[in-house]
């Protein structure tokens, strides 16, 4: 049987509105599977905590692990990125990388971003998490990313995710009290009282460390150092008494500044170590502290500690 003109025509409409609903329906399956649920069907990034490599009294330096992820059957090659973190929507990074990153079709690539964060900035929102009983916090991380080539008119693409993750605590060393012991015509020995404290869920050690005390105008007062592992539990405070060795010519000079100046001296100590931990963030940091104060301090710290 022959078909007729309007029904030639008919079935045509008919099997292209098939294809249409068959065509479409796919889109939403792959974006749905591969896409970005905020930004639709384009490429995709994990952040995660890499390793804390040094530890100052003032700043971290530590590695991002970013995970870009590509869904797309083409590939992209990027100039570089800007890109920003925010814990608890506190901006604590701001940074660039300026190599070049190529994302393949349908691949992953991962790129290890070294950053410096300012510890003022850290601790002011951990201490309030903490403060609330929190273990964790909400991190939001933004990217722009540079293209080489324009793609569908834009020579940039930007990418963002959100993600909880656990909210680490920096240890803390401070210096709490001292006693004077064994003077000699030589030398002295000096003890130092310091107060590990570390508000982590894990427990931490201080693998050897070394300490150097500067008192007044006299450098390399006291120094010393500790063979082996200083333990600090987890959620804890220790105390350790660490014996140092002083010359005993800058012993009277330091002596002289505190009869003349009172316990106003200053004091400056020097603290270097690395972390032994489980939690690899932590593990092998190198930790270089420098801690500032008054005589005056000491003693009330003293007084404080013993009732």
């Amino acid at each position: 049987m022959t078909l007729t003109k309007p029904i030639k025509v008919l079935l045509l409409i008919v099997f292209i509105l098939i294809l249409g609903i068959v065509g479409w329906n796919f889109y939403k399956n792959y974006r749905m599977q591969n896409g970005n649920p905020v930004s639709g069907l384009k490429p995709k990034v994990e952040m995660g905590i890499g390793h804390i490599t040094n530890l100052t009294d003032s700043t971290v330096d530590v590695s991002l692990n970013l995970l870009i992820h590509n869904p797309l059957p083409i590939g992209f090659d990027f100039e570089g990125f800007d890109y920003f973190v925010l814990m608890n929507g506190v901006k604590i990074v701001e940074n660039n990388h300026r190599k070049p990153v190529a994302l393949k079709a349908n691949d992953s690539t991962v790129v290890a971003l070294p950053t410096q964060l300012k510890i003022k900035n850290l601790s002011n929102e951990g201490d309030e998490e903490a403060a609330m009983g929190e273990d964790s916090a909400d991190y939001h991380f933004e990217a722009v990313f540079f293209l080489k080539k324009p793609f569908l008119g834009k020579d940039s693409l930007v990418l963002a995710v959100d993600k909880r993750m656990p909210l680490y605590r920096l240890p803390k060393v401070e210096m709490v009290g001292y006693d004077v012991e064994k003077f000699r015509l030589s030398k002295s020995e000096i003890v130092l009282q310091l107060k590990f404290t570390n508000r982590n869920t894990f427990p931490v050690q201080f693998k050897n460390p070394s300490y150097v005390v500067d008192l007044g105008k006299q450098k390399g007062f006291a120094k010393g150092s500790v063979a082996g592992n200083t333990h600090v539990k987890e959620k804890s405070s220790e105390i350790y008494e660490i014996p140092l060795e002083v010359d005993m010519g800058k012993t009277v000079k330091a002596a002289l500044e505190v009869i003349f100046k009172g316990k106003d001296v200053p004091y400056t100590l020097y603290f270097k170590s690395k972390l032994a931990s489980d939690n690899d963030i932590f593990k092998d940091s190198d930790v270089n502290l420098v801690v500032d104060g008054e005589v005056k301090d000491l003693d009330t710290m003293k007084k404080n500690l013993g009732k």
